[in-house]
């Protein structure tokens, strides 16, 4: 349950190549925005994949990029 006082900042994980070509969207809903920046490094790290943290108004407010490999 997210309390109405607090804010929301979103953690927004893309696959566009996912499901056959049809995508995925993962999107994680949290009142920490340094626990969401914290969230977004881990999920890039850990898949390889971009993540953007937006705040409820969906304002940008960090994006990680994805890691590559040489």
């Amino acid at each position: 349950m997210i309390l109405q006082n607090r804010p929301l900042f979103i953690v927004n994980i893309s696959n566009p190549r996912a499901f056959s070509g049809s995508g995925s969207i993962i999107m994680l809903e949290m009142t920490d925005e340094d626990e969401a920046l914290r969230v977004a490094a881990k999920i890039a790290s850990e898949t390889g994949r971009s993540v953007t943290v937006r705040k409820e108004n969906m304002q940008v407010i960090g994006t990680i990029r994805a890691s590559t490999w040489h």
